[in-house]
């Protein structure tokens, strides 16, 4: 049977999923006892993270090579602008931030680095390239939600932050990208396909960072 190259790439990185999923900042919004100074850095840097990564899907849309590839990267841009700015908003209200301080907050180190990695393959790769860049940001995130959900926290804020990624609306989503990845990687060379492992694993180690970065809380050491 034909192994298809989402499940390459997993097993592939499977090592930093492991890694990620045993991080103390999933196992804690789990078991809802994480630090509210984490989680309050968390939101203020993926605020910022998703106003880039939006960017990037409409890029990747540019890059569509049908119109219904098209559609769905104009729909998930919106969905980040419109659903994600909607639920960071109601979170920052729980934890005291109002809008401007959320548009206040310094870009972190891992944070930059991340987008930075995405924006650069956006604006270079081809679309194979640019959907194992952003699928990680997606996928773990879909995995994580379904893997706390089944015994969710007694914390509301953590309970809902984890059903909103657990959410089967949010699958559809995950699992377009993962078809579109699946369609587009018979059709690369050799060389495209070897790019589009090394940019979905960065990705991978960026998300793991991008936790590790709100757990710790790290700035700038300079």
């Amino acid at each position: 049977m034909t192994v298809l190259f989402h499940d390459q790439l997993r097993q592939q990185t499977t090592p930093i999923w492991e890694a990620i999923y045993a991080h103390p900042f999933v196992q804690e919004i789990g078991q809802g006892v994480l630090a509210r100074p984490a989680f309050t850095y968390f939101i203020r840097q993926d605020y910022l993270y998703l106003q880039e990564f939006a960017r990037v899907l409409c890029l990747g849309g540019s890059q569509a090579d049908s119109l219904d590839t098209l559609a769905m990267f104009a729909e998930h841009a919106a969905t980040v602008v419109q659903v994600e700015r909607a639920l960071h908003s109601i979170f920052a209200a729980q934890l005291g931030l109002s809008s401007a301080d959320l548009e206040a907050s310094p870009m972190a180190p891992a944070t930059r680095a991340y987008t930075r990695h995405l924006l650069t393959v956006a604006h270079t790769g081809t679309l194979g390239e640019i959907v194992a860049a952003v699928l990680p940001c997606y996928w773990i995130y879909w995995e994580v939600g379904k893997r706390l959900q089944p015994c969710l926290p007694t914390d509301p804020m953590y309970a809902t932050w984890i059903q909103a990624y657990a959410n089967p609306g949010f699958g559809v989503h995950v699992e377009q990208q993962l078809r579109l990845l699946d369609r587009l990687a018979p059709q690369a060379s050799d060389r495209e396909r070897q790019r589009m492992v090394e940019h979905f694993t960065q990705s991978c180690r960026y998300e793991y960072t991008f936790w590790d970065q709100a757990y710790h809380q790290t700035t700038w050491p300079v």
